[in-house]
């Protein structure tokens, strides 16, 4: 749990999880319809309605240390089921060896575990026990199935990553139809928890959006991309060592192994789960936890012998392992010393909080043309006095053409201003590394009233006035009304 206080800069959608947890809190109901934004939108399909109540949850009654707390306790949990289910195996290795195992899986994992509460972190969870259930299904007893659907019914209420369930049990019932074991149990099982779906406050309509979100293209979000994306070269390094670990591990395992002795179902479930990872940043949590969890046994006999080829070189003690892990771990733990806080930071660099507050002070009224990261913060601080024109909730409450017009209009591309002439624009706040922030300061019909080293704010040349109040630029200030929202229900 240490490790979680290092990232404590929250994510940029946890703006509209607070505000949708406080209606739910509050009113004692779901938002079926948008009431942030002045584009189009759809009903309101919040496939992570029942986060955002744990969210507003704990920020309401705990405060900063509430989500953190929350943050590290999904953390913890997520190892700690992983560690059950390599137990269930009876691994070869133990301690020291898999306290780095779990570390190095915890690092390679980082960005899902470590930043400020995100709901994905709960499909984590769930994810983790639903590993564990089938692994002790095949390896115990087949009884195990019967959580799964109980399990559902909460998933598919907190977040949409509950279709990651359904597809691994598909996995578990093509891997055991390959190994000639009986997969009845398993079909019964998919389809149980399939049905556990319709149990929620949209009804049929909520399933069909999860399938069609499922298979939706999000190409221009960067957690949506390709892990090698070019430019994503130089990001999640982590992931990609872990990942060359692992597929090293598996290769020299398959040379050593007969075809009938290989696990088909462990195979299948690590072959997936990796294509799904290279595929989409999205899914490189759901192979460290598979394949971390499923290849403990492999890595560690090519992990063993490396190390006593190594040693044998060397000439080193067979202590040296132990001092040389050790180290590591002791490496690894020494920045948590120089983490004390406990208070969530709101940082200029990853939010426009200048500029946010020099629009509130000045009464800027009416629809804010912002970054589509910055959607939600700048709702939660400024509505009802502004509405914005789209957030990360993307295919929940927006069309995805949306998105397309967004990017067009930030990278001048195509019919770029279309998005402002379709979609009356009273205010814009503009990223400056984006090519369109130079060209919107050209035009003269929009002025810029407010710049800094991070962006700047626009204003119809009509509506400028003589003098405007710049805001204070203390991070106490910031930092202690970082919460404080006009949204009221």
């Amino acid at each position: 749990m240490g490790m979680c206080c290092i990232n404590l800069t929250p994510d940029n959608d946890l703006w509209a999880r607070l505000i949708a947890g406080a209606h739910i809190v509050e009113k004692l109901s779901v938002l079926k319809y948008d009431f942030l934004s002045y584009t189009p939108t759809h009903p309101w399909y919040d496939h992570e309605w029942g986060a955002s109540v744990f969210l507003y949850g704990a920020l309401k009654y705990f405060g900063d240390s509430g989500l953190i707390f929350l943050k590290g306790i999904l953390a913890a949990l997520t190892i700690f089921i992983c560690i059950k289910t390599v137990e269930l195996r009876q691994p070869k290795s133990t301690t020291p060896y898999n306290i780095f195992y779990y570390a190095m899986m915890f690092w390679a994992i980082g960005h899902s575990l470590g930043s400020i509460t995100r709901c994905l972190m709960f499909t984590c969870l769930f994810f983790a026990l639903f590993l564990y259930l089938l692994e002790y299904s095949r390896i115990k007893s087949p009884k195990s199935l019967i959580f799964l659907p109980l399990i559902m019914l909460f998933w598919s209420n907190i977040h949409g990553g509950c279709m990651a369930g359904l597809g691994l049990i598909g996995l578990y019932i093509a891997g055991e139809f390959l190994n000639k074991k009986p997969v009845k149990y398993y079909i019964i099982c998919l389809a149980v928890c399939t049905a556990v779906l319709f149990i929620n406050p949209y009804g049929f309509e909520y399933v069909k959006f999860l399938f069609f979100a499922a298979l939706m293209n999000r190409e221009l979000i960067t957690e949506w991309q390709s892990s090698f994306h070019p430019a994503l070269t130089f990001r999640y390094i982590n992931y990609k060592i872990f990942l060359i670990l692992m597929l090293f591990s598996q290769i020299m395992y398959f040379i050593k192994i007969k075809y009938k002795e290989i696990d088909k179902t462990k195979l299948i479930v690590v072959i997936f789960v990796t294509l799904l990872s290279i595929l989409k940043v999205r899914h490189q949590a759901f192979f460290v936890i598979a394949a971390g969890t499923l290849l403990y046994d492999e890595f560690y006999s090519v992990f063993n012998q490396a190390f006593n080829f190594i040693r044998e070189k060397l000439k080193l003690t067979e202590n040296a392992k132990n001092i040389i892990i050790y180290a590591i771990l002791l490496s690894l733990s020494v920045p948590l010393l120089f983490f004390k806080s406990k208070q969530i930071r709101i940082t200029e660099t990853e939010y426009p909080r200048f500029a946010i507050e020099f629009i509130k002070i000045n009464n800027l009224k009416g629809n804010l043309f912002v970054n589509f990261n910055w959607g939600s913060y700048a709702a939660y601080k400024l509505y009802p006095n502004n509405l914005i024109v789209m957030d990360g909730r993307y295919e929940e409450v927006y069309y995805p053409v949306l998105l397309e017009e967004m990017r067009d209009f930030f990278m001048l591309r195509n019919e770029w201003n279309k998005i402002i002439k379709d979609y009356k624009a009273d205010v814009m706040l503009i990223e400056k590394k984006y090519p369109v922030y130079n060209k919107i300061k050209d035009d003269k019909n929009w002025a810029l009233v407010f710049e800094n080293n991070l962006s700047g704010v626009f204003v119809p040349i009509e509506t400028v006035r003589e003098e405007y109040i710049y805001p204070q630029v203390k991070d106490e200030y910031y930092n202690s009304t970082k919460f404080d929202t006009n949204i009221k229900f």
